[in-house]
């Protein structure tokens, strides 16, 4: 995180109190709030967007990427077990591509999250949303290809016999 490589600092304070503001139930605002300062400091930002409003509201603050996020990644062992369709996310990401480059053309939009787990599945989205720039991995680059991998070492240390037996 931004804390652990650069300690405490007003940009990390902000994120802390931020979190502590949501927990107590008044946190988007505070968001769109950071978002802004962090444009401000001509810092990088990628705000998840839910839904086409927020998007826009995020777009305005000054994000620079918009991450059209359809709720947590299926697939894998951990992964959410219901999720919108590819069909659905198809339409609400182009809907919040849309509301995002409505207010400022040179945003970027990427896609991520629900049922976009694998790259065939953010492909499908890609060829269908002329407006959605890209990918946003998260679990999809880290623990989906973690838990394959793991899965498939611990089955080759299961398979070891003693003495080169079988």
């Amino acid at each position: 995180s931004v804390v652990d490589v650069a300690g405490i600092n007003s940009v990390s304070r902000r994120v802390l109190a931020n979190a502590a503001h949501a927990m107590a139930g008044r946190g988007y605002g505070l968001e769109v709030d950071l978002i802004k300062a962090a444009h401000d400091l001509d810092l990088l930002t990628t705000p998840y967007a839910f839904t086409p409003s927020k998007s826009a509201t995020m777009t305005k603050a000054g994000a620079d990427i918009v991450v059209a996020h359809m709720g947590l990644t299926t697939s894998g062992t951990i992964g959410a077990r219901s999720a919108k369709s590819l069909d659905d996310s198809v339409r609400e990401v182009a809907a919040i591509a849309d509301a995002a480059k409505a207010v400022r053309g040179d945003v970027f939009v990427l896609c991520h999250g629900g049922p976009l787990a694998m790259p065939a599945d953010a492909q499908f989205v890609l060829d269908r949303v002329p407006a959605c720039d890209g990918f946003y991995g998260a679990s999809s680059l880290e623990r989906l290809p973690a838990e394959v991998a793991i899965t498939q070492q611990t089955r080759e240390f299961k398979s070891l016999r003693r003495g080169g037996r079988r």
